[in-house]
């Protein structure tokens, strides 16, 4: 995917619209993240139904555009558009978007 498509998919984050005000991450104070850099290699728990484990790596100390639920929860988006779930400790934000609920 180009860095244009990449910042699309992380436009649709559904917490540019909606965020669960109990339970989104109040250390974000309604912002939302837009990239990260990555902690550590992070593997899919699902790497079996890959045909390469390639395809669903999230390597440190790389960056990524993140696509972010309406509960804070991160998903890096990877090269190829797929998603894999972050967990906190595997990842810094680096970035915000503008907007802010």
């Amino acid at each position: 995917m180009t860095q244009d498509a990449l910042i699309a998919k992380a436009k649709t984050s559904p917490a540019l619209t909606k965020q669960h005000k109990t339970q989104y991450a109040s250390k974000y104070k309604g912002r939302v993240p837009l990239k990260i850099k990555c902690l550590k290699t992070v593997v899919s728990d699902l790497w079996f139904l890959s045909d390469s484990n390639k395809n669903t790596i999230c390597e440190a100390p790389k960056e990524y555009y993140v696509w972010v639920n309406s509960y804070g929860a991160i998903s890096a988006i990877l090269p190829n558009g797929k998603l894999l779930g972050l967990k906190q400790d595997e990842y810094e934000i680096t970035e915000w978007h503008e907007n802010k609920l």
